[in-house]
C-alpha cells in the first residue's frame, strides 16, 4: 500500500465523521487555519527532510513533491486542522 491511500483513507474517514456528526463546521475559520499549518508544515517538512531526520520509502511515494516534501506529508495536517477545529467548534458550543 502507498502513503497515498493510506492517507486517502483516513482522509475519508475523517471527513465523513466531520460530515455526519459536525454539521455546522466553521470552513471559513478552517480554511484560514489549514492555510497557514500547510504553510509551516512545508517550511519544516523541507527542513527536517533537508537535514536527513526523515526518510521516506520512495517505492511508497507518488512522485509528487513541494520543495524536498512528498505530498503525502500534507494529508496528516488537513485532517488534524479539520478533525480538531471540527472537535471544537462542537465542544464549545460557539455559535459564529
Amino acid at each position: 500500500m502507498t502513503y497515498l491511500l493510506l492517507n486517502l483513507s483516513f482522509m475519508m474517514i475523517a471527513f465523513v465523521i466531520v460530515n455526519v456528526f459536525i454539521r455546522k463546521t466553521p470552513w471559513a475559520h478552517l480554511l484560514r487555519t489549514l492555510l497557514a499549518m500547510l504553510l509551516v508544515t512545508l517550511i519544516f517538512d523541507n527542513v527536517i527532510i533537508a537535514l536527513g531526520i526523515v526518510g521516506y520509502d520512495v517505492n511508497k511515494l507518488s512522485g509528487f513533491y513541494l520543495g524536498l516534501a512528498p505530498i503525502e506529508d500534507f494529508a496528516y495536517t488537513v485532517v488534524s486542522v479539520v478533525l480538531v477545529a471540527s472537535i471544537w467548534h462542537k465542544m464549545t458550543g460557539n455559535k459564529k
